[in-house]
């Protein structure tokens, strides 16, 4: 599951409800399985893989902020922005600045 949730980040549609239909399970039953083997609800799940991939792009790519943010799913650079802030206390661009290569 995480592999193709990897795999599928780009795509803005990776919602709870089309991890549902991957599992061929109703999102009440997807939601407490996924849970109760991960310790965390699966929207915190793709948020995190989504920022690690956007961590690693930070460090090792050119790329600017926005086509970053857009590649890993967030839409756009304010939402990414506000997911950095929240989870790691820093914003992107000095996030890059501390972190890259």
């Amino acid at each position: 599951m995480h592999l193709w949730i990897a795999q599928s980040l780009s795509s803005e549609k990776l919602t709870v409800e089309a991890l549902t239909e991957k599992m061929q399970m109703s999102p009440r039953n997807f939601a407490g399985v996924y849970k109760l083997k991960t310790g965390r609800t699966p929207a915190k799940s793709v948020e995190v893989l989504r920022l690690e991939a956007a961590r690693r792009l930070l460090e090792e790519s050119e790329r600017n902020i926005d086509q970053i943010a857009r590649q890993c799913g967030f839409g756009d650079e304010e939402r990414m922005r506000f997911t950095f802030q929240r989870n790691l206390g820093i914003s992107t661009r000095d996030y890059r600045n501390r972190f890259s290569r």
